[in-house]
């Protein structure tokens, strides 16, 4: 898993020695209890809040987005105070405990139903969601400002991607494959009983992996913010990150790649049960998508170090695109079955390849900024990934939400042809054409030479200021 190359191969070059594999561990269960959290609300609100609490599919398409929309457009305001606001413990590291304990609970409380009839059901489900998706939310501010804090070495960025990638994919996974029987097992008989208890399970969880965060992740690399940077208005913070086309070009990056999985994500369940009259799929598609993908994030340095960030991410792209796009034509057999997995798992192995590179693009465009502007606002910055891939939740459920209705989903029926059809729409061709928008990482332009040339120089700027 680790990469070695000579990128930073002397850790005295700019003063950063290498991630131990327990920092690397603590750093990637950020994206681990996240990720928990966002495929639960992916996978199954619309489910729960539909089948289990008997909600109306429309209401449920409003409140996801509005959640999500207020949400958005708290990030980037939560980042601005994360880069002003330092704590005794720390800048952005304490973050993990403050908000993963919240959103712990409010995660148990979203999907417990206490049963308070029509309306405070609504009032009840309105209230819980609305507060833990917006935690879900800011938490990126601070999370994908961690990075930058605690390594300048490329090669420890990309060995970092790998390490966050396979706890990203392990949480995809085992919610993918076990939520579904679990919260059976769970429940009895009982679906709402079933996720009650799988989601405290989870809190549990979350509230150790923020606690172990804190105690083992150590900022070395957070220089006291200036008087002109504590002084600057949103309008200067703005103009410095959307004049950085690097950074434009990560956020369109992961707005298409959080949406298109997110649509997919969102109507799996009812593409499997009603296209090939089997829910018990959910399981075989975590597991398909687990082996190829941790195969390609393992190989993914080598590649990587060869080929270059970019040629890698393009060639996902490519293949995501037909991949995708192929489910149009998979008929609805035991040979269709077996043509979706085998592309799907095509399609992992080359995400796999993609995706640590992908972790090191904002890294580098937060460094760029601070080198090219002096300005040190990483937290303003992580938050419009948050913001991207909160937007891409909020838009995929309501989307997933609003087409049901509009193609005549009925919910345990048998489906009409035309609904059928547009499952495999929302599964297969929408997908395909957003997945188009990811080759925009054509146009990012700062290499791995140029990356460790901006690290040498920022640490020849931390020593002067030090010295001063």
């Amino acid at each position: 898993m680790e990469v070695t190359s000579n990128i930073n191969k002397n850790p005295t070059v700019n003063g950063d020695r290498r991630l131990t594999i327990q920092e690397k561990i603590a750093a990637a269960l950020g994206g681990m209890t996240g990720v928990i959290h966002t495929q639960m609300i992916s996978m199954f609100i619309l489910f729960y809040y539909t089948d289990v609490m008997q909600i109306n599919p429309g209401y449920v398409a409003g409140l996801l987005l509005i959640s999500r929309i207020i949400g958005a457009s708290l990030i980037p305001a939560f980042g601005i105070v994360v880069d002003k606001v330092t704590t005794p413990w720390g800048k952005y590291v304490p973050w993990f405990m403050i908000l993963g304990v919240p959103i712990a609970i409010f995660g148990w409380l979203t999907f417990t139903d206490f049963n308070f009839g029509p309306t405070g059901t609504l009032i009840y489900a309105t209230v819980t969601y609305l507060i833990y998706s917006i935690l879900v939310s800011i938490k990126a501010a601070p999370f994908n400002a961690v990075a930058p804090a605690i390594t300048k070495r490329v090669d420890d960025r990309i060995s970092l991607g790998q390490f966050s990638y396979i706890a990203i994919m392990i949480a995809a996974i085992v919610v993918t494959t076990i939520a579904q029987p679990a919260y059976k097992a769970l429940g009895g008989g009982n679906d709402a009983r079933g996720f009650s208890i799988l989601m405290a399970l989870i809190a549990i969880f979350c509230i150790l992996a923020s606690i172990y965060q804190v105690l083992i992740l150590k900022e070395r690399y957070v220089v006291k913010p200036k008087e002109d940077e504590k002084n600057a208005s949103i309008k200067e913070m703005f103009k410095v990150v959307f004049t950085n086309k690097n950074a434009v070009v990560v956020y369109v990056y992961i707005l298409a790649i959080s949406l298109a999985t997110g649509i997919r994500s969102a109507i799996m369940i009812h593409y499997f049960k009603y296209y090939f009259h089997n829910e018990s799929l959910v399981v075989v598609f975590g597991v398909m998508s687990l082996i190829p993908t941790i195969i390609g994030v393992m190989i993914s340095g080598k590649l990587v170090k060869r080929f270059g960030i970019k040629s890698i991410i393009l060639t996902c792209t490519a293949v995501n695109v037909v991949s995708t796009a192929v489910v149009m034509v998979i008929p609805a057999t035991n040979i269709g079955v077996v043509i979706f997995f085998a592309t799907l798992a095509l399609a992992n192995l080359f995400m796999g390849l993609a995706n640590p590179a992908q972790a090191t693009m904002l890294p580098a465009a937060m460094d760029y900024t601070e080198w090219k502007t002096g300005k040190n606002i990483n937290g303003f910055m992580g938050s419009f990934q948050g913001v991207m891939q909160t937007l891409a939740i909020a838009v995929s459920g309501s989307l997933a939400a609003i087409a049901l209705s509009v193609i005549g989903y009925v919910p345990g029926a048998e489906q009409s042809n035309e609904t059928i059809f547009g499952l495999k729409i929302l599964m297969g061709l929408l997908p395909a054409i957003i997945f188009l928008f990811t080759a925009s990482v054509a146009w990012f332009d700062i290499t791995e030479e140029k990356q460790n040339q901006i690290a040498k120089e920022l640490a020849e700027r931390r020593s002067e200021a030090e010295g001063n």
